[in-house]
């Protein structure tokens, strides 16, 4: 620690103040996830590492003490900063659920109404000159949908405090922040596979497959049909490690077609021109929380949306010298289902015949639909 520059700080007395102002931003009505570096570039126009610099401090070899022992306190506000910064950036590092949502939401309560609209009498009719065009039924619903708190406290020890820079502290909290990026990413599937509802009223529509205990791409190939011709797209797949290995193993993703290899549904002869959008690339997650004989095939722009009450949080219980410090860091955020159809789970232990598609999808007596004189 530069005690010379702490000395000629510009900012040494701003700190807490600033802390405690752009805390304010995550909390009661704002709910902004907003970093400390993101705040005093807007306040000041300076990186992170500017700041560290006018306060004589090298991430690279000071440790969480000497912040601690400086003889201004409020510089010791910087710490939970520090740790938040880095749980954030673990956060962000692999999640599957940025890919997969419709939108993300912010709410500010942990229990809220999402509305939803259901076409129902809405077919077209002939309509002659000067006549007055006939109306359908676009009925309102509504749901409720929860968010929930998620989070674990940190115990940062004498011997990490005292003797390990910054820099590598930082390391060791982005792993704990990649696990809480990965309780979203189980939450997500969760509300996938079962909906949000608690009667199970939006839970996936599950089908099988034509022979059971095995998956072949025609298996694939009818949800994806099915899923296009009412009009989702269906872009990702999500699945176990098991499911996975099967998946990527059949012949059609293995076959270099066209010089893409793994493309999915991608015609073997130059005169069929699909047009029904069943994709020509699909995106494959893998996550241990998805049953081992399914997989969820899903329309990003359509399944789910994201609900966020509060960003992350990192607390402390109290902020004193020469203490090991518990450190708190939780969220609260959830998903609401958008339309149920907007994702499909193909289940190689039933039989299509069996387990069929749901009458909510059956597309064929939409485009039977005939005009009305």
């Amino acid at each position: 620690m530069d005690q010379i520059q702490f000395q000629k700080s510009k900012y040494k007395n701003e700190i807490k103040s600033v802390v405690i102002a752009c805390d304010s931003l995550r909390k009661g009505q704002n709910n902004l996830d907003v970093s400390f570096e993101q705040f005093i570039n807007k306040k000041w126009g300076i990186s992170l590492d500017a700041l560290y610099q006018d306060l004589g401090v090298n991430p690279s070899v000071d440790t969480i003490e000497n912040l601690f022992t400086l003889p201004d306190e409020s510089v010791r506000f910087l710490i939970p900063e520090i740790i938040r910064d880095a749980l954030r950036l673990g956060l962000r590092r692999s999640p599957i659920w940025p890919d997969n949502i419709a939108a993300e939401q912010q709410v500010s309560q942990l229990s809220f109404i999402q509305p939803h609209l259901n076409m129902s009498d809405a077919g077209p009719h002939y309509v002659g000159e000067a006549e007055t065009i006939p109306t359908g039924t676009i009925s309102f619903g509504q749901k409720t949908v929860k968010v929930r708190k998620m989070g674990r406290g940190i115990k940062i020890p004498d011997e990490v405090k005292n003797y390990v820079s910054l820099n590598v502290v930082a390391i060791y909290l982005q792993d704990f922040g990649v696990k809480l990026g990965q309780a979203i990413d189980t939450l997500m599937i969760d509300i996938l596979i079962n909906g949000e509802q608690t009667d199970g009223s939006e839970s996936a529509p599950v089908v099988g497959v034509d022979t059971t205990a095995t998956l072949t791409y025609k298996d694939l190939l009818r949800v994806w049909i099915r899923m296009a011709r009412i009009g989702r797209v269906p872009l990702s797949i999500i699945a176990g490690e098991n499911m996975a290995i099967e998946t990527l193993n059949l012949t059609e993703f293995k076959t270099n077609q066209f010089g893409t290899r793994g493309a999915v549904g991608v015609p073997t002869s130059n005169a069929l021109d699909i047009k029904t959008p069943i994709p020509s690339r699909t995106l494959y997650y893998i996550h241990g929380s998805v049953p081992t004989d399914q997989s969820i095939i899903l329309d990003p722009g359509a399944a789910i949306i994201k609900y966020n009450a509060q960003p992350l949080l990192v607390e402390t219980e109290r902020i004193v010298s020469n203490q090991t410090e518990a450190t708190y860091a939780t969220l609260t955020t959830g998903f609401g289902i958008v339309f149920r159809d907007g994702r499909v789970i193909v289940d190689k232990s039933l039989d299509i015949d069996s387990a069929g598609f749901p009458s909510y999808m059956d597309v064929d007596a939409i485009e039977a639909v005939t005009i009305e004189d």
